[in-house]
């Protein structure tokens, strides 16, 4: 059976994914099904550790590749094909531990600062949260627009580096150009000729699929999707409109 020609590139959190949550059945399996019919990538501001915990085996094997923090890192098969790094200046670092100190957020979790290939993840009230107080910090920014106010400022002060909102409580810093645009250059070279249709949940800028969306060619389809649901509804049509069992 021959597979259908467009290349598929999704985001994970909050495309497939309730933020930092396991794949639901239903859209595992009809990812499963679309995976095993056309070529498939992952790309994630997470690293490989918390992407293998959203995606079973299963769903990782239908891949023809992980993307992870933002484009950073490659896998195939299990095997890590490249990794960029990124070492933050102290000057950065210090920015960083300042607007942790001055944010009138009052709650703080832990882990604020956290290393990835390439990036450094950044929040406010910390990776340690729980699902409850990430959703308190999300409803909480969507009125004072913390997050967006620090990656314009962010930026102002450190030229060398993007900033882009992640998730529901962080921000992703990388330097100019180490984002996901990554993946999107990747398959352009791997796949050409090929249409991509990338999925999205944060596809406006300041939104971290924004460097994805910016990459791709005229030819090629954006889905900005709400949630998981919107993923399922629309390759659900997709597979109804182009495979008959």
């Amino acid at each position: 059976m021959a597979a259908l020609a467009d290349i598929f590139l999704f985001d994970v959190d909050g495309t497939l994914t309730p933020p930092r949550c396991h794949i639901d059945p239903s859209l595992e399996s009809v990812f499963m099904k679309l995976g095993k019919l056309c070529t498939v990538y992952l790309v994630s501001g997470s690293d490989i550790s918390k992407i293998k915990e959203q995606m079973p085996p299963e769903t990782r094997e239908v891949c023809a590749g992980i993307f992870g923090s933002s484009g950073n890192e490659l896998w195939i098969d299990d095997e890590l094909v490249y990794a960029n790094n990124f070492e933050p200046t102290e000057r950065l670092t210090a920015s960083l531990e300042d607007a942790l100190h001055n944010s009138p957020y009052p709650l703080r979790t832990g882990t604020h600062i956290e290393k990835r290939p390439g990036m450094i993840n950044y929040s406010i009230v910390g990776r340690e949260a729980t699902p409850e107080q990430r959703l308190e910090y999300y409803r909480w920014d969507q009125k004072t627009h913390e997050r967006k106010r620090l990656a314009i400022s962010l930026m102002a002060r450190h030229p060398e580096v993007e900033v882009s909102i992640g998730g529901e409580i962080s921000i992703d810093i990388y330097p100019r150009g180490n984002d996901k645009s990554q993946a999107v250059r990747y398959i352009q070279e791997a796949h050409s000729h090929k249409r991509i249709c990338f999925f999205g949940d944060k596809t406006q800028p300041p939104g971290n699929d924004y460097s994805a969306v910016a990459a791709l060619g005229e030819t090629d389809r954006i889905y900005a999707v709400r949630s998981w649901h919107h993923t399922y509804d629309i390759l659900k049509s997709y597979l109804e409109d182009n495979y008959n069992e």
